[in-house]
């Protein structure tokens, strides 16, 4: 008997343990290659004039920015200065635009969204 439940609780464990891959938000058009995942990430909505785009700004530091130009972007969210939580994915971005020397631009790929 013991020989047998072994394997079996061996197995579970194993299954248990593999984490699962969350499907990647539709590619936006123009992104590069693929540079991270996000889950749960506060920021705030921006449009960009000179893009005519909107993007979500996300602070990494007193002076660092993501700006992930939203493709995805449902116009209920469209408003200037809203807060929001979302997850997505990031991609190499061919802008080279930015408010401040920190900021960084991507392409982001909403997966969901909700105001704050």
């Amino acid at each position: 008997m013991r020989a047998i439940s072994f394997p079996f609780v061996s197995l579970l464990l194993i299954i248990g343990s593999c984490k699962k891959e969350e499907a990647l938000a539709p590619r936006c058009a123009n992104a590069g290659a693929l540079v991270k995942q996000v889950k749960s990430v506060s920021g705030v909505v921006y449009y960009d004039s000179s893009q005519s785009s909107y993007f979500i700004r996300v602070p990494n530091s007193f002076d660092s920015h993501d700006l992930g130009y939203t493709c995805n972007l449902t116009t209920n969210y469209q408003k200037s200065g809203l807060k929001v939580k979302f997850s997505g994915t990031y991609y190499q971005s061919d802008k080279q635009l930015g408010f401040v020397a920190g900021d960084k631009n991507y392409y982001l790929s909403l997966s969901s969204i909700q105001e704050q």
